[in-house]
């Protein structure tokens, strides 16, 4: 459905106001004052947790985006609409949005009568993929330029979803199906799914991506910090997520974070001399861009769960050197207590809480940062306390050469109703212990065990018997090669053919 709109003029230009965003509604931009006829229209789509006004709207951190603008100036036009997130009820499938998002494409191009440009940023572009290839809106569409997206998924939905995460995260309401689909198991089977279909070759892609972590002390540099362990990344998606390996990868800008990628004026001038033409001209470069490396080494301590009213709350663990580090705490309430004990005895209180914006993971929870430079190696004790019923999610990032390795076989494969989810290895000293939690689509914990000395290797083989995507948390304690005692935590999504 076309929906015409108001504008009012500012000094970035006109830009759009006095709407609702409505899910299913498509709208034009300004029309532009040269519009250079050859030119096929763009039409933008937006990320999780948005609507359309992400690109003519206020950003989270950098004022109003000038996208709409931007491309208004270049001779385009633009074109915007609502998925089923605008609703502001949670994020949604990419088969919901989808199968949506097909049908407005196909009103699109019809009210053109031509085919359009696509440019999505974040979880649009899995959207936009699930509607050209499993929606068969392919025939609309020419080129799709994505920005950031996580199109082999993000561990910060897998965190998310994790068993010491999900207390908060569905205490603030972010465990949707949106977030869940983007699990990087849940995600390597869509990718199973999509990259082989036929029609995966009916259109052009092209990738893009930021690496940085956004401005100081917000959710971003966060973000950043967790997923500084799987690679470089922009605060919510790794890079090596980002690409598709029969599309072009067209940047990887360090001044770019998750948030500012999207911004008309800092990435347009980049991806404009490809959107002059709806012609498909594939461009396989597999093996040319990056990819998540097999193997990954552990530098997380994790903690969390509820926190009953007027209850203290205790967790401890170790760290075997001395380290720079990254300490901090999620919690739904901003009046949550809490305080960390070092080896020596010395107490250290958080930062002022700061308020996580609604848009981003464990939108609505408050952060209590933990300013230190470096912590003594030895035994932490974590104390928390609420007034009223809450939940929180310690996470320590170590800045260490970790005394760990994990390898992920590939999941998808068909195997034995036993099989290995995981396999540890102490890069030098031992693996002591682990103890494993594995819980389903519903978040029930279908599998708990613990393994103890285990010497430098471990593999996990639950019995499984349903397919999905499953969400596994380890804990695994040892010592270094100098015998000095740590504790790391492993989160991580896999989906199992059964």
């Amino acid at each position: 459905m076309l929906f015409f709109i108001h504008t009012r003029l500012t000094e970035k230009g006109v830009i759009l106001i006095d709407r609702k965003a409505v899910p299913g509604e498509w709208f034009l931009g300004e029309a532009p004052e040269k519009r250079q006829a050859p030119y096929p229209p763009i039409v933008f789509v937006q990320g999780r947790n948005s609507s359309a006004s992400s690109w003519f709207g206020e950003t989270i951190y950098y004022g109003l985006n000038d996208m709409e603008k931007v491309g208004r100036d270049a001779g385009y036009q633009t074109v915007f609409l609502e998925l089923f997130d605008s609703d502001e009820t949670g994020s949604r499938s990419q088969w919901e949005n989808g199968k949506l998002l097909s049908g407005l494409l196909k009103e699109i191009s019809t009210h053109f009568g031509q085919k359009v440009n696509i440019i999505a940023h974040s979880k649009g572009g899995i959207d936009v993929q699930t509607a050209l290839v499993h929606y068969d809106a392919h025939p609309y569409v020419g080129r799709v330029f994505t920005l950031s997206a996580p199109h082999s998924g993000s561990h910060l939905a897998d965190l998310s979803f994790s068993w010491y995460a999900a207390w908060l995260a569905d205490l603030l309401g972010q465990n949707d199906d949106g977030t869940f689909s983007l699990q990087t198991g849940e995600m390597r089977q869509f990718r199973t799914m999509t990259d082989a279909h036929q029609n995966i070759d009916k259109n052009t892609y092209y990738t893009a991506a930021g690496s940085s972590h956004g401005p100081l002390l917000s959710s971003l540099s966060v973000g950043g910090a967790y997923l500084s362990s799987y690679g470089e990344n922009d605060g919510l998606v790794n890079v090596w997520s980002t690409v598709l390996p029969y599309g072009k990868h067209l940047f990887t800008d360090k001044k770019l974070d998750h948030d500012s990628v999207r911004i008309g004026s800092r990435f347009f001038s980049k991806v404009e001399p490809f959107l002059t033409s709806t012609e498909i001209s594939p461009v396989h470069v597999k093996g040319m861009q990056p990819e998540e490396p097999p193997e990954m080494e552990g530098n997380h301590i994790i903690r969390g769960g509820p926190l009953p009213a007027g209850q203290s709350v205790n967790h401890s663990f170790a760290i075997e050197e001395t380290a720079e580090v990254d300490f901090f705490v999620l919690s739904a309430r901003r009046d949550t207590t809490l305080s960390l004990r070092s080896p020596s005895g010395i107490v250290i209180l958080p930062e002022q809480p700061i308020s996580v914006p609604s848009k981003s993971y464990f939108g609505g929870a408050w952060l209590h940062l933990f300013k230190m430079n470096q912590a003594e190696a030895g035994s932490w004790e974590l104390t928390l306390q609420s007034p009223a019923n809450d939940a929180f999610l310690f996470i320590g990032n170590i800045v260490l050469p970790s005394p760990i390795q994990i390898t992920f076989p590939d999941f998808s494969q068909k195997d034995t109703m036993k099989r290995t989810l995981m396999q540890s290895q102490a890069n030098k000293g031992a693996i002591h212990k682990c103890h494993w939690k594995i819980i389903d689509r519903d978040g029930a914990l279908i599998h708990e065990s613990t393994t103890r000395a285990l010497g430098t290797s471990h593999d996990c083989l639950p019995s499984i018997t349903k397919e999905g995507t499953y969400n596994i948390t380890v804990e695994i304690e040892g010592e270094n090669e100098n015998g000095k005692p740590f504790n790391r935590t492993i989160v991580r999504s896999v989906y199992l053919l059964v």
